[in-house]
């Protein structure tokens, strides 16, 4: 016999005991609560990254609508990770907020020749910062490196006389000579910020790189300066060929902008008097 407000183990009721009613306490989940939050998080990321790649590649335009609902239904998912995703685009500067009527509504960035000039600035003072840890290496490692990337400049070179060239191989090229050695210099927090750089240059590597004006033979032959600096333990000598690097690719891309800026006006133009 038990004493009331008691359990048969002698403990008070409410003591470590639960009801049938409630096995779970208070702040308890839903059994599958965890798994469900984690594929909803996986789905985010994965609709994030479809759609970044997309305006990466041009896929989404310069200035076309991001609409949710078109979106979903193009990738094949719903609404919700969309509409996380495009808020996160947003955040990281692939699409900016466009009024129409009394409505605003977001597009993708526009590729302007000032906005490439910075993020080159950025990129070159990131690689700059990182390469001076060849000076901390030993030489195999040194050399190591070198080899790496003497190799993927060599297969730069080889693509970019290749006819047809073949762009997206020469854009994986380009990004993978500057990549390889972030990877093996780059601490965690600047390679971070880095890998959050890349594929807005990737936007313009995509858009203007592949491009029959574009030329691969000066960045090829910077490429061989900073190898070298590499290959003699020269961090300082890097350093300064990289930034130089970065700065005549911004001068080399802006003039191919602006060559395709006139075209494109051109045409609008010859289009507007054929109607008139």
């Amino acid at each position: 016999m038990t004493a009331a407000g008691s359990t048969g183990t002698g403990r008070p009721r409410g003591v470590g005991s639960t009801s049938p009613g409630r096995a779970r306490g208070v702040g308890s989940h839903p059994r599958g609560a965890d798994s469900s939050a984690g594929r909803h998080g996986e789905a985010e990321e994965r609709t994030y990254r479809i759609l970044r790649e997309l305006i990466v590649a041009g896929g989404l335009a310069p200035g076309e609508r991001a609409v949710e609902v078109q979106l979903a239904d193009r990738i094949g998912v719903s609404r919700t990770p969309v509409r996380s995703a495009l808020a996160r685009l947003a955040r990281e500067g692939y699409l900016v907020p466009s009024t129409t009527g009394r409505r605003i509504e977001h597009v993708v960035a526009p590729l302007t020749a000032d906005a490439m000039r910075e993020l080159w600035g950025i990129v070159g003072a990131l690689e700059g910062l990182a390469i001076g840890a060849i000076e901390a290496m030993g030489g195999e490692e040194r050399g190591g490196l070198a080899e790496e990337l003497q190799r993927i400049n060599r297969d730069l070179e080889t693509a970019a006389g290749s006819r047809p060239p073949d762009a997206a191989r020469l854009a994986h090229l380009q990004g993978e000579f500057h990549c390889r050695f972030m990877e093996r210099c780059a601490g965690p927090q600047l390679r971070a910020l880095y890998e959050g750089l890349r594929p807005h240059v990737r936007r313009y590597e995509w858009a203007y790189g592949r491009r029959s004006d574009a030329l691969y033979a000066p960045s090829i032959a910077e490429h061989h300066g900073i190898l070298e600096a590499v290959s003699a333990g020269d961090g300082a000598g890097a350093r300064a060929l990289l930034i130089r690097h970065w700065e005549r690719g911004a001068e080399r891309t802006a003039e191919v902008i602006a060559k395709r800026t006139a075209a494109v006006i051109a045409k609008r133009t010859a289009a507007a008097i054929a109607e008139s």
